[in-house]
């Protein structure tokens, strides 16, 4: 059973609490074992996370405590990390590019083809994000690059069959 499985059968029935499970797991918030959840070192109140979400601090405070009395969610939020900054909003000012692709659907290999498509083209990659398609609608892998993408790589990216579209920002 995977760790999307594993969260459905435990909130499936709460849609609440299931949106403070993606949402820990989303930003990469750590869990300990007296309940106390973290971002890296720093302390986050329950209220911080329930006001965005429009929830009572009490549906958080219950979901990180249904989270640890389930030993597999436990292990998993208690080693959960923060992936650090996102460069796509701050690309410009760095002088980088960040090329955002879309897929018509989630299966092995557009990392791939867009890496090599740059590769080939001498382009230096700094940042790779990929949206988990469990957490997010419509996820789109974002590709930081230094200065401008040459033409040709985008041009060989919207040719796989599997790409939906490519922005660059």
């Amino acid at each position: 059973m995977d760790i999307w499985e594993r969260l459905e059968e435990k909130f499936g029935r709460s849609s609440k609490k299931m949106l403070v499970a993606k949402t820990i797991f989303k930003y990469g918030l750590r869990i300990d074992d007296k309940g106390q959840i973290f971002l890296g070192d720093i302390k986050i109140p329950y209220t911080s996370i329930a006001k965005p979400l429009g929830v009572d601090r009490r549906t958080v405070k219950e979901t990180v405590f249904e989270i640890l009395g389930d030993n597999i969610l436990k292990d998993f939020f208690k080693n959960l990390e923060p992936a650090g900054p996102f460069l796509r909003r701050v690309s410009r000012i760095l002088n980088y590019r960040c090329i955002a692709v879309e897929v018509f659907e989630d299966r092995p290999g557009i990392l791939a083809k867009v890496s090599g498509a740059l590769a080939k083209r001498d382009v230096n990659v700094v940042q790779v994000i990929a949206e988990d398609p469990n957490l997010v609608e419509n996820p789109k892998l974002y590709v930081i690059v230094k200065g401008e993408p040459p033409g040709e790589a985008i041009s060989e990216i919207l040719r796989e069959p599997n790409t939906k579209s490519v922005t660059i920002t």
